[in-house]
């Protein structure tokens, strides 16, 4: 018979905690003695025209670890913890984190990005073409959003961050604000 609770069984889980709550869950599993993995991305901004540099979440709401059932039970008990998700392939989640943190070595400022196929519809979140609805599409190999001009039957092409788009639901553009 097999004790659930020996340390040398301890299954590979995704913690979906909190918001914010990342790195307190972080000080948690450290203190618990547990092996965990949270991959930060460092965010530069002005700040009265001051440079400060923090740590974010590079996959905000998530950290992984590997526990076993006790360490599983000890963990929840922090309500950080909304749900823990077993990782059913766990040498292949380990050998993507590994590259992921081998890149963030390299690339210290590298962030996730959203994805959106060519054809979808969305809305810029900042900078002067903020609140602009336009489709995404391809353009040398760059995310560009297509600003149409319906009644001419053309379009502006603009190069933008996926970071600074978001999903539109409405099938209509008729919500572009005016250029």
């Amino acid at each position: 018979m097999f004790d659930e609770n020996d340390p040398s069984r301890r299954t590979w889980f995704v913690l979906h905690v909190k918001p914010r709550t990342e790195k307190k869950v972080e000080a948690a599993l450290v203190r618990n003695g547990l092996w965990h993995h949270l991959p930060l991305y460092r965010k530069e901004r002005r700040v009265q025209r001051r440079k400060v540099v923090t740590e974010l979440p590079l996959f905000p709401g998530y950290v992984f670890t590997r526990m076993n059932a006790d360490e599983r039970r000890t963990m929840l008990e922090t309500n950080m913890i909304v749900r823990t998700i077993p990782i059913p392939f766990p040498r292949r989640t380990v050998n993507q984190l590994r590259q992921i943190a081998r890149a963030a070595r390299g690339a210290p400022h590298m962030r996730t990005a959203p994805i959106f196929t060519v054809g979808e519809k969305v809305r810029i979140t900042s900078g002067p073409f903020r609140n602009v609805v336009g489709i995404i599409v391809r353009d040398a190999g760059k995310t560009s959003v297509a600003l149409n001009v319906d009644i001419l039957g053309q379009a502006a092409l603009i190069s933008i961050d996926p970071n600074d788009c978001e999903p539109v639901k409405s099938t209509t553009i008729a919500q572009t604000r005016p250029l």
